[in-house]
């Protein structure tokens, strides 16, 4: 039987956009534990606000059971070093489960993967075992007051004086900011360097709580109600040379590779905020009766439901394209931030149409429906990790050959 399409061209080169096999398996076996274990309690837990510290343990020890907590890492650390591809999928699964969890999560490995590949042998040994466990909660500490898309105007000051980095300023929306054992903090230590070139002034040092001192209150926000964001103050923390990470100058390229998968998880959490607005809009478009029949069968509704669709597969394209190229090692900022600037400007733009779709019922949780939810934690989406106006000068640049900046 001759299946090709009417049309085809026999022998014509394709592109081929099957996930493999493989991906397909764990990315299914993923779904299960959290369809079977996250989601249900993540419904119950989330509006009573941030998960304690022994909560979030708990389940930090479930996600044992599942990849998430190890697919990032190299496999000499106890890692399975996953493609970026099927990162991407484990994460746009994570976030349909459980936004605030898989932000959180997501995150924090992040710096486990940063300690875990540019880190001394000596911070590999003592962190990245109780990173991937749980049993150590790590944060970035980058962003301050005065300093979100504009890194040039940091004021957090490290001073080396006796054998310490003595550290003095503020950081603010550091993901899992209130729970962190462990960070990694970027301050200005040359200022006449800083003002030349602000790489070329700046250190990262890697903190342990355990051993510095700083205060921290948390910053609720408008979603992620059971995340913490935490704003961070130091007063003349003292930070054992030793655990200077990166010296001015040092590491600006892995600090770029970051920020570029950073962006492209963000991309995929909005992905996965699609796939659940879609899936709990359509469910509801179907068995909703108005005039006789189902909602689903007005010209208006269906209208929604496909532009849904349509910013839905337009983003997974762009992510997955994205995430194939970091597979290859080609340098794609254009390609990540072309990505994040769509797909969390879309997730705006699909979540809104589903309250639309369940008109009353979307705006409340009191009937079980998380749309108003869905809306809510989408919203920061297009802030973090570089704004959507940041995203579009970045874009634009590339696009033209010239700096609007």
């Amino acid at each position: 039987m001759n299946t090709q399409a009417k049309g085809a061209i026999s022998g014509a080169p394709t592109l081929n956009f099957d996930i493999p096999a493989e991906i397909v398996q764990r990315r299914h076996e993923f779904r299960e534990v959290l369809d079977a274990e996250i989601r249900g309690p993540g419904i119950e837990r989330d509006p009573k606000g941030p998960l304690s510290l022994d909560e979030l343990q708990h389940f930090y020890g479930i996600l044992q059971q599942t990849d998430i907590m190890r697919a990032s890492l190299p496999e000499d650390v106890g890692g399975t070093n996953r493609s970026f591809l099927e990162r991407v999928i484990l994460a746009q699964e994570f976030v349909r489960a459980w936004p605030s969890l898989a932000v959180t999560v997501d995150s924090h490995n992040i710096v486990v993967e940063i300690i875990a590949r540019q880190g001394a042998p000596w911070m590999i040994d003592r962190y990245v075992p109780g990173g991937i466990s749980g049993e150590l909660i790590m944060g970035d500490m980058m962003s301050e007051p005065e300093a979100g898309s504009d890194t040039r105007n940091l004021k957090t000051r490290a001073e080396l004086r006796d054998g310490h980095y003595v550290v003095n300023g503020t950081k603010m929306w550091t993901t899992n900011g209130v729970w962190a054992h462990v960070a990694i903090l970027t301050a200005v230590v040359d200022e006449d360097a800083y003002r030349r070139k602000p790489s070329d002034g700046v250190v990262h040092l890697l903190m342990d709580k355990s051993r510095v001192d700083w205060e921290v209150s948390d910053l609720p926000i408008i979603g992620l109600k059971a995340g913490t964001t935490g704003k961070i103050h130091f007063l003349d923390a003292r930070v054992p040379e030793e655990f200077l990470f990166h010296d001015a100058g040092e590491g600006y390229r892995e600090n770029l590779i970051v920020r570029g998968w950073a962006r492209l998880l963000l991309a995929a959490w909005s992905v996965g905020l699609m796939e659940a607005a879609i899936e709990d809009a359509t469910a509801f478009a179907k068995e909703r009766i108005t005039f006789g029949k189902s909602i689903a069968e007005h010209q208006m509704i269906q209208d929604l439901i496909v532009q849904m669709h349509v910013d839905l597969e337009t983003s997974r394209l762009l992510t997955y394209k994205a995430a194939s190229l970091m597979d290859r090692g080609e340098r794609c900022d254009y390609e990540q931030c072309l990505a994040k600037l769509h797909t969390t400007e879309a997730v705006q733009r699909v979540t809104a149409n589903a309250i639309q779709i369940l008109g009353g019922r979307g705006l409340t949780t009191e009937e079980g429906f998380l749309t108003e939810r869905h809306y809510r934690d989408a919203r920061f989406l297009t802030i973090a990790e570089g704004t959507s106006q940041i995203m579009k000068l970045i874009v634009g640049r590339k696009a033209l050959g010239v700096s609007a900046i």
